[in-house]
């Protein structure tokens, strides 16, 4: 039994490697990957086999012939399955739906204004129904939180039949739909891109500001996320003072002069508590480098010369970038765990 159990093991790791292989490197050959991957071609041959009866694997249909031997290139199947990315703003929700090889099939706007935990959930519910292509089974479920949004934003009323429970909506769809449901802030992939046009990569101490009618902080330490607990985001908001804008009326006309004043207590709190390279700052829009200016000048009287660190406004990116990259991290967490 033992012995069963470890091959098992051994097989499900392999079939990991070769679908990692064209992961990132789309139309290898079955050569291609025993080479890549120190497998033996017959182990590759034989798993490659199985991946493609399961519907895993697809042949791409690209031949190339090297030595007087043909190899056919090996993709990921686009039929394998439809990824839901659904973004989550204050005044809009959409999804888009992709198909394994990530090609974008549907997008709907789910609504043009906030909804709740309850709403949420049966609008991405009744979307999933209506818009997903016929024979294109579920895979996974993106939840991508915008500008200040939090995952604690969102709680569902569920019930099981038996008795009722309030739950997170990733709890909620993952119960009712039995597919992986992933959460991620959309900011988090922005941060990264800019991280990685930063000279020195050696600098990945950030962190990321977002200021708006409540304040979300995230903490990278050498390129890991650090968790910071819950009522932090109470503490924050206290430290300013009060939230830098009430959403609603006057959402348009909030003045950024007094923004240095608010924001540099939080600052100066996390450089303290972290060794931080770059704090990137979000839902500034309309800030101006001189504000950006006035707020490093008052972080210069507060801190320590070696704790001082550079201050960036971070500009939005595509979002249909953001959904995509996205989309390509839970494809690879869903086929990795075939």
């Amino acid at each position: 039994m033992i012995r069963k159990r470890g091959l098992q093991d051994v097989k499900r790791r392999n079939r990991q490697v070769i679908i990692q292989s064209i992961l990132e490197n789309d139309g290898l050959s079955r050569v291609e990957i025993a080479q890549k991957t120190e497998l033996s071609p017959s182990t590759v041959s034989t798993l490659v086999s199985e991946l493609i009866g399961e519907g895993v694997l697809a042949e791409s249909g690209s031949h190339t012939t090297t030595a007087g031997r043909s190899r056919t290139g090996l993709t990921i199947n686009a039929g394998f399955g439809a990824i839901a990315v659904v973004e989550i703003g204050r005044k809009e929700s959409c999804m888009t739906l992709f198909d394994m090889a990530l090609h974008p099939v549907a997008t709907k706007v789910l609504a043009r204004a906030y909804l709740a935990g309850n709403e949420l959930y049966e609008a991405i519910v009744d979307a999933l129904c209506a818009d997903r292509p016929a024979g294109l089974p579920l895979a996974g479920i993106g939840l991508l939180f915008q500008e200040d949004m939090r995952e604690s934003d969102f709680h569902v009323m569920y019930s099981t039949g038996i008795a009722s429970a309030n739950i997170t909506l990733k709890e909620a769809l993952t119960s009712q739909l039995r597919v992986p449901v992933v959460e991620e802030f959309s900011q988090v992939y922005t941060v990264k891109q800019a991280l990685e046009e930063r000279v020195d990569p050696l600098q990945r101490n950030s962190a990321h500001v977002s200021l708006g009618s409540s304040v979300v902080v995230n903490v990278t330490v050498e390129g890991w996320a650090v968790p910071l607990r819950e009522d932090f985001y109470q503490d924050a908001v206290k430290l300013l003072g009060a939230p830098l804008y009430a959403s609603g009326q006057g959402e348009k006309s909030r003045r950024w002069a007094d923004l240095p004043v608010q924001a540099c207590s939080l600052i100066a709190l996390l450089c303290m508590m972290f060794s931080l390279n770059t704090v990137f700052l979000s839902g500034t829009e309309g800030m101006e480098e001189d504000v950006v200016r006035q707020l490093k000048a008052r972080l210069e009287e507060m801190l320590a010369k070696e704790r001082m660190p550079r201050i960036q406004l971070l500009r939005a990116r595509h979002a249909q970038h953001l959904e995509g990259v996205f989309a390509q991290r839970i494809r690879a967490e869903i086929l990795t765990a075939q």
